[in-house]
């Protein structure tokens, strides 16, 4: 695959140059109380290893509560000690050097869900030198199927135990209800109760929706009416089964479904 050449963006304070290209985006769901050592948690441990690796960027974020992989809700109530949270764990680069991270992520997670999609990137930086580095990541993006930037089997055994999922999306506010109950809890609960796994629920603080109010700390309505994400990742199966009761129960949102590539590992 080709490589696509820097191009020079014109900012206030300089030059700055910009990439263009195909990447893999691997997100990774796990629990915030699982441990890689004794004195290591695994997303740390995640982290060091894709630092070492030189993956070019990682992101995670917390969730409020969910289903981890085998389907077992993660939450801590207001007498919890320990303070249970689903994780998200989202690494960033090309499917060759996605592919090698793997077989550290399969290593290190002991519970979670592993999910692989396309990216298009767009990347900014101001030092020649670092974007130098970034060039040999990025790949032109040409119209070219999404498995084409995805690691190959071939290379990297691991991805054929990896199987077709979806990644379920659900955007509302977190004073959206259903029955008298906060409408995230009881998707939640219903996802539950049909055996889906990898759920997650994540709380902006910032964003707008249907009636394009900006929520924010600076809102009146900051601790009643955050914008809220709901993510599940399971087989089409399961996702159709969930979608009857988001056409009842949502009363105004975004639903957003996509295809992924996707890895369960349970451990007790």
């Amino acid at each position: 695959m080709k490589k696509l050449p820097a191009q020079a963006v014109p900012a206030e304070d300089g030059q700055r140059m910009k990439l263009e290209g195909e990447q893999t985006l691997l997100r990774v769901v796990l629990r915030s109380t699982d441990r890689y050592s004794w004195r290591r948690r695994t997303v740390e441990e995640l982290l060091r290893r894709a630092l070492a690796r030189g993956l070019m960027g990682a992101t995670v974020l917390e969730g409020e509560g969910g289903l981890d992989s085998a389907g077992q809700f993660v939450g801590s109530s207001r007498w919890s000690l320990v303070r249970r949270r689903l994780l998200v764990a989202e690494f960033l680069d090309a499917p060759a050097i996605i592919g090698a991270f793997l077989s550290d992520a399969a290593a290190v997670v002991r519970r979670g869900t592993l999910m692989l999609e396309r990216a298009h990137v767009l990347v900014f930086r101001r030092r020649q030198e670092q974007m130098q580095a970034i060039r040999t990541h990025l790949a032109v993006p040409d119209r070219v199927p999404p498995s084409a930037c995805l690691p190959a089997a071939e290379e990297f055994p691991l991805m054929r135990t990896f199987v077709d999922g979806y990644l379920l999306r659900i955007f509302m506010d977190d004073s959206d209800e259903w029955r008298g109950q906060p409408l995230y809890q009881a998707i939640l609960h219903q996802a539950q109760q049909l055996g889906l796994h990898s759920l997650v629920v994540l709380r902006a603080p910032l964003g707008y929706g249907t009636h394009r109010r900006v929520h924010s700390p600076r809102s009146a309505d900051y601790l009643t009416d955050l914008p809220v994400l709901v993510e599940v990742v399971d087989s089409r199966e399961q996702i159709e089964r969930l979608l009857p009761f988001l056409d009842e129960a949502v009363p105004e949102g975004l639903v957003t479904i996509e295809g992924v590539k996707m890895w369960r590992k349970v451990e007790a």
